[in-house]
């Protein structure tokens, strides 16, 4: 027990300083253990190629210990890149995509988010494809619906409207079903790629999507396989949720927002399973995004 408190702030640093550390990770004093797992987690990333090792050990105690770290220190790895993603957007709107390939990080860290890119640049080909070259927007939002919600049978989880999938972008492009608010995303996405101005609207209770246009827009409600919606239709839907109808929420939601409602989410239905460690790392995600805290020259710098 002594040895472990001979280690200094740069001592840590040090690789083999590190993999002494590991190895306490199993000793026999519970003080020891909670104390080296505490400085783990403080080295962060740094930690990590070594935990990583000793999860792949032949040791069974050290590699339930090391991965128990992994896993502390994982969420507050994916709070620097929120932070890093919020900072970018402080003068303007954050990347709607880079939010959405973090909280899919979040659900399914070893995924392939290169994986997730490639599916919806093959989607905006084809839409491409199929859209003629006057397409007025009308015709486009007919294009874009009919490819996803016709020809690819995306729909929104009607019978699933909890599950966390419904909220992974991975998940959605896969199982093809999620919440009003990842397909209007999806359409956003896949317009995007062609320079469509195709948006969010944040209505209180549903999320739809509209092709922007100087006087208002025309909207669509991708979780019911993208039908169109009259500015009477949208009136309704609001009154439905109990709300009275203000013109703001017609307007076009930021990437900011959207990303907040989409990990406000995902923190509810961890609350309704009682996985409350996930939801209180997803609300940390929030405070970041609502609130960045200034960024170290050194966290810039990764």
């Amino acid at each position: 027990m002594p040895a472990l408190f001979f280690y200094t702030m740069s001592d840590k640093k040090a690789l083999g300083q590190i993999s002494q550390l590991i190895q306490l990770l199993t000793d026999r004093d519970e003080f020891v253990r909670q104390k080296v797992q505490a400085l783990l987690v403080e080295l962060g990333e740094d930690a990590l190629p070594f935990l990583e090792m000793a999860v792949r050990s032949e040791d069974i105690p050290l590699r339930i210990q090391a991965q128990q770290v992994i896993n502390s220190i994982f969420p507050i790895k994916l709070g620097t890149k929120f932070r890093q993603l919020s900072q970018k957007g402080l003068s303007h709107d954050v990347d709607l995509e880079k939010g959405m390939l973090l909280i899919l990080e979040f659900g399914y860290p070893d995924s392939d988010p290169q994986a997730c890119k490639e599916s919806l640049d093959s989607l905006a080909h084809r839409l491409e494809q199929n859209l003629a070259p006057n397409a007025d927007p009308t015709q486009i939002i007919v294009a874009l619906t009919k490819l996803l919600f016709q020809q690819e049978n995306f729909k929104g989880n009607h019978n699933d409207y909890m599950n966390p999938d419904n909220s992974y972008l991975n998940k959605v492009l896969e199982y093809k079903t999620g919440l009003p608010i990842t397909l209007s995303a999806l359409c956003v996405l896949v317009a995007g790629r062609l320079d469509l101005p195709i948006v969010g609207v944040g209505l209180p209770g549903h999320y739809i999507a509209k092709y922007n246009l100087p006087q208002g827009g025309i909207y669509f409600d991708p979780f019911h396989q993208g039908r169109p919606l009259t500015r009477a239709d949208c009136i309704k839907i609001v009154e439905q949720f109990g709300q009275t109808f203000e013109e703001h929420f017609l307007s076009q939601s930021t990437n900011r927002e959207t990303l907040v409602r989409m990990i406000n989410n995902l923190v509810q239905v961890y609350k309704s399973t009682n996985e409350l460690k996930k939801a209180d790392a997803l609300l940390s995600y929030i405070k970041i995004l609502l609130n960045p805290s200034p960024l170290s020259e050194k966290t810039r710098g990764k």
